[in-house]
């Protein structure tokens, strides 16, 4: 902080650079880095403080700096978006007052919050100005609607921000919270749904029973919907039209989660009206968990095909995934390839690919088809991923439905399912003969990351050996030879194009609206710094460009009057470390992504002259110097100190 203090802005930003690689979960260095970078570019403000949110959502003083940055960017309608989750877990704290002005200035005045207190419902109501603000002659009164799948109750609390406590009209039931707004409008509580049934049994139950049944049940195919009218008539139209091509008799189910969009409501009226769909419509939005739930019990004597509203199928896909489930009567749930689903992303697995048209999945899924057929196998996955997940009804009568008491409304809720299903002796499997397209992160957007954050701490107090478990697949990738199989055999088809494109960038999450406008520039300019700096890029430990790189080191190390140092990307070494003359930049720890990338940062730092045995990957308009067989470290320097020698005066 003293180089941020006295305006070494790179400097303090290397320095801060560095313990974010180092130590990516670690929110205080990512403040520090927001704090550089908000002051040295205004314009990145948004996404800087959004990668230091991210990595602990959880916490207040985050939740505000990064929505504060928003408002400054014009991000009014992300914060009212985003920000009215934070209220629960902040108003059962009574740590809500600085996030309510925040609110208000994103439009959002009218809002609360509710949560489980035992076997009663707490709530916090706001209408309009803060409780307490002068001027207000009485407390208001709110109108709130107690709801669950099919019924509703009018209760009347304080609107001015004191708690109450309310009790569930019948107990072990779900409840979501409605405010009738004073404009007339009606906004679901934050912290709705409430579970108020048991958590599951986390046991050893009986054996899968050996003689289960051979013979494949129907199924029922549930498709929980909120919003996106084209991405889900996409996709039930895939399914629709998959129906012809599979012998397993399926119905769809799809659960409307009580949708804010009106023209998609009406238009799966019309398919229920025509019977190409059962359509099961929630009083209120209930969440996710609860929603899919509501599905499941939908059809008592079917296996369940989890589908997500965002993704595309093709062919006999059902049969295919059911000849998987029924290879053995131990299996519990199946899940196919798709470009977007973790442990299951195909070609690279945790890296999201673009979603294939429909006439790439159609190659694709034949494809995958065809190298199943031909002797590939199924392997064994510590669990499935929730997009497309076929269920076996005995597992799920034996294990129960998805944890809503615990799990917040979405993600993680089938690592759980799978988890008690495994204690259980059962077993899941990544069906490697079919390929389902997966748009990805439709329903939550940014509050993704939050509930990301809040369900993984009930997976690791539940399964503390799941995430090392998990680590460890990711690690061995027992999945390697399937992929390349599935890779060979596109290699020769049309679906080379598309398997080049998912194979080359990265296909990055939905951003906030207001982080996606304010990238980085593509060459940031240089800060304010203590010292001259010569980029060294991509350096490899052990080949001759690391020695010279060494040499010259020493040589800068001997000269104190340069006021010279090296910032070196890729391999470090303790040597070097030790000449007290180079900043040394980490590859990224984890899955964590470098908010800069290396390039960015030897700008920002000011090295116009870069050294580089390979220089692939470096901007324009800087200055390469070849490591090479040729280069000699003396008299580089040399040469380098006669170039600059009016600017060293200086």
């Amino acid at each position: 902080m003293a180089s941020f203090a006295a305006g070494r802005l790179a400097d303090a930003l290397l320095d801060a650079e560095y313990v974010c690689r180092r130590f990516p979960m670690k929110p205080i260095p990512a403040i520090l880095r927001a704090r550089i970078l908000h002051s040295a570019y205004p314009r990145f403000g948004a996404r800087a403080w959004h990668a230091a949110w991210a990595i602990a959502p959880e916490n207040p003083l985050l939740q505000d700096l990064m929505l504060k940055s928003w408002l400054e960017e014009g991000g009014r309608r992300d914060v009212a978006s985003l920000g009215p989750a934070f209220l629960p877990a902040r108003c059962r704290a009574n740590r809500h007052a600085s996030l309510l002005p925040l609110l208000r200035a994103a439009g959002v005045v009218h809002t609360g919050a509710c949560w489980k207190d035992g076997e009663a419902i707490e709530a916090m109501v706001f209408l309009g100005a803060v409780a307490g603000s002068a001027g207000a002659e009485r407390a208001p009164r709110a109108t709130l609607l107690l709801s669950n799948e099919t019924d509703e109750y009018r209760v009347e609390v304080p609107g001015d921000g004191s708690r109450v406590r309310l009790a569930p009209p019948r107990p072990g039931a779900v409840w979501s919270l409605t405010l009738l707004s004073p404009d007339g409008r009606r906004r679901l509580l934050p912290g709705s749904p409430l579970a108020f049934y048991p958590p599951p049994a986390i046991a050893p139950t009986a054996a899968p029973a050996q003689d289960a049944a051979a013979c494949p049940r129907p199924v029922a195919i549930v498709v929980p919907v909120y919003r996106e009218l084209a991405l889900v008539r996409a996709c039930l139209d895939s399914v629709r039209a998959s129906l012809a091509h599979n012998r397993i008799p399926s119905r769809i189910v799809v659960v409307d989660d009580a949708s804010p969009e009106p023209a998609l409501s009406g238009w799966l009226d019309t398919l229920a009206a025509g019977g190409h769909i059962t359509l099961l419509r929630n009083a209120c939005n209930l969440g996710f968990i609860e929603t899919v739930n509501r599905g499941m019990r939908a059809a008592p004597s079917h296996d369940v095909l989890l589908l997500n509203a965002d993704t595309q199928v093709h062919g006999d896909w059902i049969d295919r995934l059911a000849a998987s489930l029924y290879g053995a009567p131990d299996v519990a749930s199946v899940t196919p390839w798709t470009n977007n689903g973790e442990i299951s992303s195909f070609p690279v697995m945790r890296q999201a690919a673009p979603a294939p048209g429909a006439r790439e999945l159609a190659l694709l899924d034949t494809g995958a088809a065809r190298v199943r057929a031909a002797g590939g196998r199924d392997v064994e996955l510590p669990s499935c991923c929730g997009f497309t997940m076929l269920i076996r009804r005995e597992a799920l009568d034996a294990i129960g439905m998805l944890d809503g008491s615990a799990l917040v409304r979405g993600y993680g809720e089938e690592v759980d399912w799978c988890m008690r299903a495994r204690a259980a002796g059962w077993r899941h499997l990544q069906a490697t003969g079919v390929f389902v397209a997966h748009a990805g992160t439709v329903s939550f957007r940014a509050e993704k990351t939050l509930r990301v954050a809040q369900n993984r701490s009930v997976l690791l107090a539940r399964y503390p050996g799941y995430y090392p478990e998990f680590a460890a697949f990711v690690r061995t990738d027992p999945l390697r030879a399937a992929r390349a199989a599935l890779r060979e055999a596109l290699a020769a088809t049309p679906a080379c194009d598309w398997l080049e494109k998912a194979a080359g960038t990265p296909h990055k999450a939905a951003l906030p609206d207001t982080v996606a406008a304010t990238p980085l520039p593509a060459a940031p300019a240089a800060l304010p710094s203590s010292c001259r700096r010569i980029g060294v890029w991509r350096l490899v430990a052990g080949t001759p460009a690391a020695r010279a790189v060494l040499a010259l080191a020493r040589l800068i190390a001997g000269a104190p009057g340069l006021g010279l140092r090296l910032l070196v990307t890729g391999d470090g070494s303790e040597a070097l470390w030790r000449s007290g003359v180079a900043d040394q930049l980490p590859a990224p720890e984890g899955d964590t992504p470098a908010l800069l990338d290396d390039a960015q940062l030897l700008q920002a730092a000011g090295c116009r002259t870069v050294l580089a045995a390979d220089p692939a990957g470096l901007p324009a308009g800087l200055d390469t110097v070849l490591l090479d067989a040729g280069f000699d470290a003396g008299a580089w320097l040399e040469d380098w100190i006669d170039r600059n020698e009016a600017a060293l005066a200086a």
